[in-house]
């Protein structure tokens, strides 16, 4: 269960942290701003199949933060909580990447749709879903770098997400996982028992487009996007060999894992002062309604 040892203590350079840049900043700058680096290094294949790690505060952000810390070797709770795949090239500043479109495997449809079993709960997302830095307070984007039609090859295989449902049937596990959140406490954790995080099982079936395995570090078959994170981050030397190197920038604004208070949530509606009491209505007499005619003769 817990993460293997990559063989160095050394961090990869490549994965840069602009913390302290970026604390205050709006995350859509900072997706702008780490896109642009790429194309500025001529890495990164114009963002297309870049990987996105969002660590969040809300209540099924922290719940899959805390159950990744069993892959932990501190047992603290992860940085990430979901993991989303760039599906098209973007560039241009916060307002012109908006739109971009990610793939992914939500464990709640922020857009409000149902997930479709026929696409194996894979859906269409937007960047700028993931605009909000108190929700979303950890966001990193790491790139591997690959020829451009190893980059068409991923992007194709996450078009179809029913190629190896086998081995991969998200739309199962992810009620797995939506039933441990609901239900708090009366299940154990997913991971405990061999169930992978969706989002970043997601991500690892479309790069075996190009035989590339994004966890090296898992000592089971149970992918989370802790797993992601410490490949970029430790596994740097092993993805070199094979000629595809990993880089990328992060921002962490909450190593804590804490939760946001309702009232902090963007559609949260603040309590407002209590309604007057109404004057009650008048009391209004039953009306008696037609007479029925008896059945039952008089008596004389």
């Amino acid at each position: 269960m817990t993460t293997r040892y990559s063989g160095t203590d050394r961090s990869n350079p490549q994965m840069v942290d602009w913390t302290a840049d970026y604390r205050e900043q709006d995350n859509m700058r900072f997706f702008a701003d780490a896109l642009a680096a790429f194309a500025k290094a001529e890495r990164g294949n114009g963002g297309l199949t870049a990987i996105g790690l969002v660590g969040q505060r809300d209540l099924p952000g922290v719940t899959m933060r805390w159950a990744q810390s069993v892959l932990r070797w501190d047992l603290r709770p992860s940085l990430w909580s979901h993991a989303f795949l760039l599906a098209e090239p973007a560039a241009g500043d916060a307002a012109a990447i908006g739109g971009a479109r990610v793939r992914e495997v939500p464990l709640f449809e922020r857009t409000g749709a149902f997930p479709r079993p026929e696409r194996n709960g894979v859906s269409d997302g937007r960047l700028d879903l993931y605009r909000d830095s108190r929700v979303d307070a950890n966001v990193a984007l790491p790139t591997i770098e690959m020829s451009a039609e190893e980059a068409r090859k991923v992007a194709e295989q996450a078009l179809h997400p029913n190629r190896d449902r086998i081995r991969y049937n998200l739309w199962e596990i992810l009620g797995v996982w939506e039933t441990s959140l609901w239900a708090t406490d009366t299940k154990p954790n997913p991971l405990r028992q061999g169930f992978p995080v969706c989002a970043s099982a997601f991500i690892e079936y479309a790069f075996e487009a190009i035989a590339l395995d994004l966890s090296p570090g898992a000592s089971e078959r149970n992918s989370a996007p802790e797993h992601l994170w410490n490949a970029a981050k430790w596994w740097h030397g092993t993805f070199e060999k094979f000629d595809h190197p990993i880089s990328g920038y992060y921002v962490t604004r909450d190593r804590g894992c804490a939760v946001l208070d309702p009232s902090e949530l963007p559609d949260t509606v603040p309590p407002g002062p209590p309604a007057p009491p109404s004057s009650p209505s008048p009391a209004v007499p039953p009306s008696p309604g037609p007479r029925r005619r008896s059945l039952i003769p008089p008596r004389e």
